[in-house]
């Protein structure tokens, strides 16, 4: 019944930036759930109201109008997926299309973008709710978003530098066409003293570099866009001298739902935002606490295009409350996203083969900054194909990705034991070449015949 009052006080206190920042640590748990809640039942009953198309697939189900009274019956809405969303964005839309003022393309990484349009108020707070988060991280001041900018449709690199900007400080859109020495030439000329990038391209660039990186000043590197191991953290924060801080975002969520704090222990979720459910993706029934599954989400800030449902295809899992974080966010965690269920394979006498195990086993080896795995089939075996970026490969380059390949359980027995996948090519291709033309690589391709 107080949902209104709620959130008024959450208009009120986002109509200042500062209000919120300066006294988040001191809101209770029990008061962002209940405006999660609250907004939850108010974003349900707006879009049934302002989207037809939503509201059709709505009433095939069962519902109407009076049913959304309550968080519990989301259970009972369909999933919203990406193929719907790439065939129909506008369908989506809850407002005239002259209010409709910005785009936001996803990267297209597996041939399906998708568009996400927004209100003036929209990109506003979506970019206000980054900043706020850029301003957590002690001592940072001047920030770098080094991402693809010559692909017009693709808007990380643009919804971050907004971002940076809507925090109050200097920001800088280098782009990844830059070569290592300007880049390292404009964090010297300018302070900067914050790199917020993807992995791969992080890792590129510590390879290029040639020098002593710990020197910068660089004092925390913020990654996304791909999943990355514990192990890349190690390395590149021993290279850097910096903490590297994980961030959880698509472009459908405008790149902001989730990032680490200082204490990396977790992704603290903007609860605020976006309501969060794990599911079997195979059954689609809601996961409890801790179980991995399928991360959905339903955007609670969004009038021109709200999402309700949204199959994201990320393995995750909610981490278990215990008590409050270090850092005094009082908003919940979830688990360092594993990879996506489309690149979870299928291997050998059917052994499953996640993308953090790949990560793990290549991106641990000196010098390899990338990688691309690609499944064929040859008769009765799997034939794996492996091209990494190095910038010096080693002369037995074929022992070290072979051995690194073999350390990864499912495929030491498919090779080894069971003799039904077996290694094609396994090179070496110049850096960068990946990910050509794309704002990042697509690391890994099936083309066995079904």
């Amino acid at each position: 019944m107080l949902g209104w009052l709620y959130c008024s006080l959450e208009r009120w206190s986002r109509s200042d930036s500062s209000r919120l920042d300066n006294r988040f640590e001191f809101i209770p748990r029990w008061y962002i759930r209940r405006l999660s809640r609250a907004k939850l039942v108010r974003t349900l009953r707006y879009v049934y109201r302002n989207s037809p198309f939503q509201r059709s697939i709505w009433r095939k189900a069962g519902l109407g109008l009076c049913d959304l009274r309550s968080p519990e019956v989301l259970q009972r809405i369909p999933f919203t997926t990406s193929d719907s969303l790439a065939e129909s964005p506008q369908s989506y839309c809850c407002v005239p299309e002259d209010q409709l003022i910005h785009i936001v393309s996803s990267s297209g990484t597996k041939n399906r973008r998708k568009k996400i349009y927004l209100t003036a108020d929209d990109f506003d707070h979506q970019t206000r709710m980054i900043g706020t988060n850029l301003r957590r991280f002690p001592g940072v001041s001047c920030v770098a978003a080094m991402f693809l900018v010559h692909d017009p449709t693709w808007s990380n690199g643009a919804v971050v530098r907004h971002a940076i900007a809507q925090a109050g400080m200097l920001g800088f859109l280098s782009g990844e066409h830059l070569s290592a020495s300007q880049q390292i030439d404009l964090i010297k000329c300018y302070g900067i003293n914050c790199i917020v990038s993807t992995p791969s391209y992080i890792s590129r660039l510590t390879v290029e570099a040639r020098q002593d990186l710990r020197s910068l000043g660089i004092r925390y590197i913020q990654l996304g866009g791909q999943s990355w191991s514990e192990t890349l953290r190690t390395r590149l924060q021993q290279a850097w001298g910096a903490k590297l801080i994980d961030t959880y975002g698509c472009a459908e969520a405008i790149f902001g739902m989730a990032s680490e704090c200082v204490c990396q222990d977790g992704l603290h979720l903007a609860e605020s935002d976006f309501w969060i459910e794990i599911i079997d993706p195979a059954t689609g029934k809601v996961l409890p606490d801790g179980q991995e599954g399928e991360l959905v989400f339903t955007t609670l800030s969004r009038r021109g295009m709200p999402l309700v449902r949204y199959r994201t295809g990320d393995l995750s899992h909610l981490i278990r409350p215990v008590s409050r974080c270090p850092c005094g966010l009082p908003v919940r965690k979830m688990a360092r996203v594993r990879g996506r269920i489309d690149d979870v394979l299928i291997i050998g006498a059917g052994c499953n083969l996640y993308p953090d195990e790949i990560d793990n086993a290549l991106l641990s080896i000196s010098g390899l900054t990338d990688y691309q795995l690609t499944l064929e089939r040859d008769g009765f075996r799997d034939v794996l194909h492996l091209s990494v970026e190095s910038d010096s490969p080693p002369d037995d380059l074929r022992t070290v990705l072979s051995n690194a390949l073999l350390s990864v359980p499912s495929i030491g027995v498919s090779h080894d034991v069971t003799r039904v996948l077996t290694f094609g090519r396994l090179e070496s291709v110049p850096l960068g070449s990946l990910s050509a033309g794309r704002p990042k690589t697509v690391r890994i391709i099936d083309r066995r015949v079904s």
